[in-house]
């Protein structure tokens, strides 16, 4: 049988999510502020006048804005449907991104609308894991590999890679969205408010019953829109695919991209999250192994100068 296709509500899932984003300064400059020229190791003048993609950009277009300061000048991004253009065109403008420099157009990484050996570097940042099944996976790395010119650069993004928080806990609390309505009503239209009402309870009860305040009011900051747009990114998404990392190398390897290497960075967060970002970073520690096996999986290759297909 073959498998359910669920493009159009994931796109549709975060469609809604990312106009949230793109009206937070908080969230968009977190986002933007994950990269870096250090991040990538290529080099503060590698991306000057490159020509770049974002394959599955979002409406955000933060990935694009960040490859726009390192100096890239030839900007291209796509994604499903045409709903999220004037969105990306909102942000370039609010960013500083020049108008010239961008194209947004409607695409498929599964059949991205330029010619083969096309960008300097291609993005693929946390879409893979959304598509319908690894074959289509399988495709849609063929499809970034064929626009990426030879000697350039294909960055992909997967999630974590193992641990209680991805290997139970998200699988639990996913499933309890599709089964409990109340949960999944909360989870849909969650706010700050709602963790502000939460926090002025936990204040007020404590005062009564102990005569003291616990001053939850205080800490508002770590419960921003930010942290509530990630719970939504971890739990409405219909699919979450588990693409390893031996995985991740054989799609490279077999492209012809040479010395495929995996990334690390350290992500700077206003909310609660913070406190666990130094756990996300140091994989080596014992808790951080138990919480979020090795970490997140993050590659950059480089494609062979003379490219020959596997097929």
């Amino acid at each position: 049988m073959k498998d359910k296709d669920y493009s159009e509500e994931t796109r549709s899932v975060y469609h809604k999510q990312h106009m949230r984003i793109a009206d937070d300064d908080i969230a968009m400059n977190r986002f933007i502020g994950m990269f870096s020229t250090e991040y990538f190791g290529l080099g503060d003048d590698y991306f000057k006048g490159k020509r770049v993609l974002d394959a599955g950009c979002g409406d955000t277009g933060k990935i694009m804005i960040a490859l726009s300061r390192f100096g890239a000048t030839d900007i291209h991004g796509i994604d499903l449907g045409e709903e999220f253009i004037p969105v990306v065109k909102a942000s370039m403008e609010r960013y500083g991104v020049p108008e010239d420099i961008v194209t947004v157009k409607s695409g498929s990484v599964l059949e991205i609308p330029y010619e083969d050996d096309y960008f300097d570097f291609v993005v693929c940042h946390g879409v893979l894991v959304h598509l319908n099944n690894i074959e289509e996976v399988e495709c849609a790395f063929s499809e970034l590999a064929r626009v990426t010119k030879p000697n350039g650069y294909l960055y992909t993004v997967y999630g974590l890679i193992g641990g209680l928080f991805e290997e139970a806990i998200v699988p639990a609390v996913r499933q309890y969205y599709l089964e409990n309505n109340e949960f999944k009503e909360f989870v849909d239209n969650i706010s700050p408010a709602d963790f502000t009402s939460a926090q002025d309870l936990i204040d007020k009860i404590a005062e009564e019953q102990l005569g003291t305040s616990l001053n939850m009011k205080s800490r508002g900051e770590l419960f921003d829109m930010d942290l509530c747009v990630f719970i939504q990114n971890l739990i409405q998404a219909p699919v979450r695919l588990t693409i390893k990392e031996e995985i991740v190398r054989q799609f490279y390897l077999g492209k012809q991209f040479t010395d495929p290497r995996r990334l690390r960075r350290y992500v700077e967060r206003k909310n609660i999250r913070k406190y666990f970002a130094p756990l996300h970073y140091e994989t080596d520690f014992p808790i951080s192994k138990i919480l979020y096996g090795s970490g997140n999986l993050e590659f950059l290759g480089r494609k062979a100068n003379e490219c020959v297909d596997d097929n």
